[in-house]
């Protein structure tokens, strides 16, 4: 006979190896996607790790969601992001871009640079309801306006959001908090999670180990990552490096607890608003590059 099934953690997932696959010329894309993890990584849908010399890419439709690319600091070359509202930035390394897609809109990223080596996570975005509906729009935060946070063993930029007394200049359309930073072996990052939110964290390189009052901890070796909840109240986490220095990323926000319907780039609320956003974007009305 079988023993009971084993208690599920209170917080964290269980850590998710990502998929990969080939991106660019000889480089790779590491996706972890919402589905895979056993717990809730809403409003986060998609991270997709790039590491690439970097063609461009397709011009893609995207409705219902929002698009943010974060290229490392350590990266080599530019992003150049257009779409067919008419904006235009050029994202450099350390640089955080955020579209929001809203109603629809049709964006293109596009390499620049004789020496690529571009190393970028771009992460899609969940839309609560309301932004669904709002006209396109875009966000950028140069490198240099990036709030340093400077603990013992450790440093962390400050791309959305706030930690402590430290806000990010960056004002978004929905309450997220992102940060990219480096912990050095012992040392422990503890970040407060609001009753309602949910946390992505990974492991880009080292091997990091998480805890919260409650729960078990779980190790977090490179290329991993883990989500955590806080599902009836607060909950405080505590990120440790482990080893040599690690290379971490935390993505948290509101979960949306709203009908999600998704075909493709199109994430909306319902199945009749689906097809109303495939309609448009057949009939050119999200604009064209």
């Amino acid at each position: 006979m079988y023993g009971p099934l084993p208690a599920r953690d209170p917080v964290f997932s269980r850590p998710l190896q990502p998929r990969v696959h080939p991106a660019g010329a000889g480089g790779r894309l590491r996706q972890f996607r919402h589905d895979a993890f056993d717990r809730g990584m809403s409003p986060l849908l998609v991270v997709d790790h790039v590491q690439s010399a970097g063609p461009e890419m397709e011009p893609l439709p995207h409705a219902g969601l929002s698009v943010a690319t974060l290229l490392f600091e350590h990266a080599q070359g530019e992003i150049e992001s257009v779409d067919s509202a008419g904006a235009r930035h050029c994202i450099r390394p350390g640089d955080l871009h955020w579209t929001l897609a809203g109603r629809g809109v049709v964006r293109q990223a596009r390499a620049r640079g004789e020496s690529l080596s571009l190393d970028a996570l771009q992460i899609l975005v969940n839309s609560p309801s309301d932004l669904k509906q709002q006209p396109p729009a875009s966000f950028h935060l140069a490198a240099a306006k990036v709030p340093l946070i400077a603990l013992p063993g450790s440093r962390l930029r400050l791309l959305a959001g706030q930690l402590g007394a430290v806000r990010s200049p960056l004002v978004l359309p929905q309450p997220l908090l992102i940060l990219d930073g480096r912990v050095d072996a012992g040392a422990t990052v503890a970040l407060p999670l609001p009753a309602g939110w949910n946390a992505w964290v990974y492991a880009l390189s080292g091997e990091l180990a998480l805890e919260a009052d409650g729960a078990g901890t779980r190790a977090l070796p490179a290329t991993t990552a883990v989500t955590a909840g806080a599902h009836l109240a607060d909950v405080q986490l505590r990120i440790r490096g482990v080893g040599t220095r690690s290379h971490l990323v935390v993505v948290a926000g509101a979960a949306i607890n709203e009908p999600l319907v998704q075909h493709g780039p199109f994430v909306m609320n319902t199945r009749q608003e689906v097809m109303r956003v495939v309609q448009d974007y057949e009939a050119g009305r999200l604009g064209r590059l």
